[in-house]
């Protein structure tokens, strides 16, 4: 079978270079692959994350570049650069170890991606490793829309998404999940990891107290509901269409999930639902009702409610030893909030009497500002009637050049004439009296 997640990507870029993997296959999955009979030649070969690329409207080589060059054409400015998918498939529909099955798998991956954003730009990426080995496309889609630069519409496209992926599952023979039987709980690769080790999983605790609470017939309304909560230090905060709690763990973390991030039964409209249907009918009937047919979900609510009551008994000395630790901490709080108190008292004079300083000095500030503002216009007309000073007096300079040099060369062309009429009174005077030169 063929599932799908999807999520947003700020950075576009860092979603392409993980989802390529360059130089990132590790040889154990090499080793795993080589052991499993693929020619140890082709694996050799391989050193990225992705075995096989390609791309819709884009080359898969230069995918980074020609997105970034879209969505600069197109002012794409948000926080979210692209759209990631992850289309993982059962083993026994692809097999990792198969090398023909690598294409198939990023052939499925281009057919969702021509379905869900036919005029976007999309690279898929195929993996084999990871836990399981099982195939799986890594899907990125740039946000703007080649023909009309709108950004992908993403809220509450899962179920599009799914319901595409299902159709290419049964036209390529591969098996499809039962929604109807699916799973009423989200879990995490890393909560069935803990889950398997036997370890605390703060949501199975989170799950376990809204359990007890939706078992309890008496509860008939969201604020007995989020009060009953309260009692075992779960806040119940209501947004919009969805229901959000927080607490603190068995370990004094701090922890905040959605009703969506724990499951169908968990979200806003089934619990509401449920609670208003106790509504509408008289308390005694509800409570005969539920003994006596209790619906699946609320069977599997209480099995699972058991099974957490006895895995938090095991950890109940370190929820005691943590109890008496928040105690001593609240007394510490306590006395340490009273010193702090007496202490404002007793300083609260000498900060009355700073604030009126710090006042006066802002309002001397501000004058000398003003002064400064002043005396920097007028360093600035002072500075501005030296510069024309300085142009005048050179143009000046420039006229009395030029009439130097005028007088110069009229004095110098005088006594070239004077010498010119000198040397020709000397010859006519000696040519008349008979004297030649």
């Amino acid at each position: 079978m063929a599932t799908i997640k999807i999520s947003r990507a700020k950075s576009c870029t860092a979603a392409l270079n993980y989802a390529q993997g360059q130089n990132q296959l590790k040889e154990p999955d090499k080793a795993w692959l080589v052991n499993q009979g693929v020619n140890p030649e082709l694996v050799a070969s391989l050193h990225n994350r992705a075995v096989v690329t390609s791309g819709l409207n884009i080359d898969p080589a230069y995918a980074s570049s020609q997105m970034k060059q879209t969505r600069d054409l197109f002012q794409n400015t948000g926080s979210t650069q692209a759209m990631r998918v992850i289309q993982s498939f059962d083993e026994h529909d692809l097999n990792a170890a198969n090398p023909a099955d690598w294409d198939k798998a990023n052939q499925l991956g281009q057919e969702l991606a021509q379905k869900m954003a036919p005029d976007h730009q999309v690279a898929v990426y195929t993996h084999l490793d990871g836990t399981g080995h099982k195939l799986h496309n890594h899907i990125i889609v740039n946000m703007p829309n080649l023909k009309t630069g709108k950004k992908y519409h993403h809220q509450n496209d899962f179920k599009r998404l799914a319901k595409l992926n299902d159709e290419i599952a049964r036209e390529h023979g591969l098996s499809v999940i039962d929604r109807s039987k699916a799973p009423t709980e989200q879990r995490t690769m890393a909560e069935r990891q803990l889950k398997t080790k036997n370890e605390y999983v703060w949501k199975d605790d989170l799950r376990a107290h809204i359990d007890e609470a939706m078992l309890d017939a008496s509860i008939s309304s969201y604020k007995d509901f989020s009060e009953t909560l309260s009692k075992s230090g779960i806040i119940t905060h209501e947004r919009g269409k969805s229901l959000s709690f927080d607490f603190l763990d068995t370990e004094n973390k701090h922890r905040r999930a959605r009703g969506k991030s724990l499951g169908a039964d968990y979200e806003k409209e089934k619990i509401f639902n449920e609670l208003e249907r106790r509504n509408q009918q008289p308390s005694q009937s509800v409570t005969n009702s539920r003994a006596s047919r209790p619906s699946r979900a609320f069977e599997q609510r209480k099995q699972q409610a058991e099974q957490r009551e006895r895995s938090v008994k095991s950890r109940e000395p370190a929820i005691t030893q943590s109890g008496q630790g928040i105690d001593r901490l609240t007394v510490t709080t306590g006395r340490y909030t009273r010193y702090i108190s007496s202490t404002a008292k007793e300083f609260s004079p000498h900060v009355q009497r700073t604030k009126h300083r710090t006042r006066d000095f802002g309002t001397r500030v501000k004058r000398l500002g003003g002064q400064i503002s002043n005396l920097s216009s007028a360093i600035g007309a002072i500075t501005r009637k030296i510069e024309r000073y300085l142009t005048q007096l050179q143009a000046q300079k420039q006229q009395e050049q030029a009439l130097f040099n005028q007088l110069q060369d009229k004095l110098d062309q005088s006594r070239q004439n004077k010498e010119d009429r000198d040397d020709n009174g000397y010859y006519r005077t000696y040519q008349n009296r008979g004297f030649h030169r």
